[in-house]
């Protein structure tokens, strides 16, 4: 018997497009819309942050096991995702029908654990069939694709709040429905997963693995700190609504324009020294990023070109972390399905907004002043962060 070959990319990399652009507008440019048309308060958005993460991530460590089960029920791969794609789109239809802030909670609450369950079998069409060169630049362009997806959902909700916040929720349900389309022309079933020949890879591979899964998950605590936070950020410093998501994409376009020098230049191979460099500058973005305010406070008009710096840097960094981690997996020929690598990007998922509650909780005792929360902010995810990074590097040694 043949084997199944890989899935067409053209095929794969429109899925990717539409579906990243309708889970990323419903699960990180919703942000904007709970700020603007909602009015969420700061622990409103860390809070619904947090139902994202959580769902997510029990989903996602839970996918085999539905995949397993919807096999059971006769639901071939390409059918299971239709399902899911239609499921999205079926919920993004009840806030058309109802404003209520109870209800968006439930919605997501259903939704984003469908995103867990959906992203693990598009990667394994992505994977399938494919090994070595093949695989890292099949890798390579579907990273691209969904990251460069999320700039164009963060440029395009401001303007369709503009219109009214039911159109938001329209091109999501039309993004997912679309989407459909480029499924069709998949295989029922993705290809075998090809095992790569084992090849010589420098001794100290195992202990750059080892760091980066960890500075991973710790880079997710640092992003889902911020992005529930950015939409209440950039109105304190009195950027415009409908330039809000202009500013808010340069960490995705940076993002996007580090895979891409990163997949063109390898001289970080190898290196500590590239670990170090991306949870500095992830962190030295995040910092820039919420004290804003406090250099517009103290140099008059300068808080916007503070932002966008920080958020350059964030993005620079984050693009780091995500590669190395990728590349070592793929590099040392291991399978992280949902392992311990997963768990700890789970982790950090949910304790990003984790973070951010505990200080508005703080802030609502009377512990902490309205002046003094970004400042905590950025002392406890730092924190957290280097104590997360510290670990990374204790585990060098049992990589």
């Amino acid at each position: 018997m043949l084997a199944r070959p890989p899935a067409a990319l053209p095929s794969l990399l429109g899925l990717t497009a539409l579906a990243s652009f309708g889970a990323g507008t419903a699960t990180l440019g919703i942000f904007f819309v709970t700020e603007q048309v909602y009015r969420f308060s700061p622990a409103q958005q860390y809070a619904f942050g947090l139902l994202v993460g959580v769902t997510y991530t029990l989903a996602a460590l839970g996918a085999s096991r539905a995949r397993r089960a919807a096999a059971h029920l006769g639901l071939d791969a390409r059918a299971f995702l239709g399902l899911l794609s239609l499921g999205m789109a079926a919920l993004m239809c009840v806030p058309l029908v109802t404003r209520s802030a109870w209800a968006l909670y439930a919605v997501i609450a259903l939704y984003s654990p469908l995103t867990g369950l959906f992203w693990p079998l598009v990667e394994g069409y992505v994977s399938g069939g494919r090994r070595a060169g093949a695989l890292r630049s099949a890798i390579g362009r579907f990273n691209l694709t969904w990251s460069s997806t999320l700039v164009v959902s963060f440029l395009a909700v401001p303007p369709l709040l503009e219109v009214s916040s039911a159109r938001v929720f329209q091109v999501i349900v039309a993004a997912h429905l679309l989407s459909l389309v480029f499924l069709l022309r998949l295989a029922r079933e993705p290809a075998a997963h090809e095992h790569e020949e084992h090849h010589a890879v420098p001794a100290h591979y195992p202990a750059l693995l080892a760091v980066h899964r960890v500075l991973h998950a710790v880079s997710y605590l640092v992003m889902y700190a911020l992005t529930p936070y950015l939409p209440k950020l950039l109105t304190s410093i009195g950027v415009p609504e409908r330039e809000q998501g202009l500013v808010a994409a340069t960490w995705l376009a940076v993002r996007v324009l580090f895979f891409l020098l990163l997949e063109r230049w390898h001289g970080w191979h190898g290196r500590f020294s590239f670990a170090l460099a991306g949870i500095a500058a992830t962190l030295a973005g995040f910092a820039l990023a919420v004290l804003a305010p406090q250099f517009s406070a103290t140099w008059g008009d300068s808080a916007r070109p503070v932002l966008i710096a920080g958020l350059a840097l964030f993005g620079a960094g984050l693009a780091g972390l995500y590669t190395a981690a990728l590349y070592y997996v793929f590099e040392l020929g291991e399978e992280d399905g949902g392992g311990s690598h997963e768990a700890l990007i789970g982790l950090g998922y949910s304790i990003g907004p984790g973070c951010g509650l505990a200080v508005c909780a703080l802030e609502a005792a009377g512990l902490v002043s309205g002046l003094q929360r970004d400042a905590v902010l950025l002392a406890v995810v730092s924190a957290l962060a280097l104590g997360g990074a510290w670990l990374g590097w204790r585990r060098r040694g049992r990589g």
